[in-house]
């Protein structure tokens, strides 16, 4: 008998329990998957349409010739209070080094006019340094200031 109420005990709490943790689960997931929709979608945004200087290919084909074989990039999702849409950052580490922020607002997919992306920021951002640049065409002079302090 004893063992019968540990056993129901335990169902009780396995039905208490797994109904929050899979739905918590489940929005996890979700976000994560509109995250990487999001970039995509930023990934595969015209150059030109976030700087009409830049060349008629895609962001992330022309950002990756930009960086140069010495850099990596890391794409996140950001949202922030007040900030309405989320946005999406390319966080280029040169040498191991984080050293360039580009942020991109993105719209979601399924949003309709809202979902162009557009140029935010483009950023220095190392210990004791920042600087900022006002277009994505000046990515090359941030790069040079982040290889060698110049720029």
């Amino acid at each position: 008998m004893k063992s019968l109420a540990s056993v129901a005990l335990l169902f009780a709490l396995a039905c208490v329990f797994t109904p929050s943790q899979t739905t918590a689960s489940a929005r996890e997931a979700a976000a994560e998957e509109d995250a990487d929709k999001l970039i995509s979608v930023v990934k595969q945004t015209p150059a030109s349409q976030l700087d009409p200087a830049l060349p008629n290919t895609t962001f992330e084909e022309w950002l990756v010739k930009q960086v140069g074989k010495d850099s990596t990039i890391a794409w996140v999702v950001r949202t922030g209070e007040g900030h309405g849409l989320p946005w999406v950052e390319a966080d280029i580490s040169v040498e191991g080094r984080p050293a360039i922020v580009i942020m991109i607002a993105g719209g979601r997919p399924d949003s309709g006019a809202d979902a162009k992306s557009r140029f935010l920021s483009l950023q220095l951002v190392r210990k004791n340094e920042f600087a900022e640049w006002p277009h994505l065409h000046d990515l090359s002079a941030a790069m040079k200031r982040a290889r060698n302090g110049q720029g």
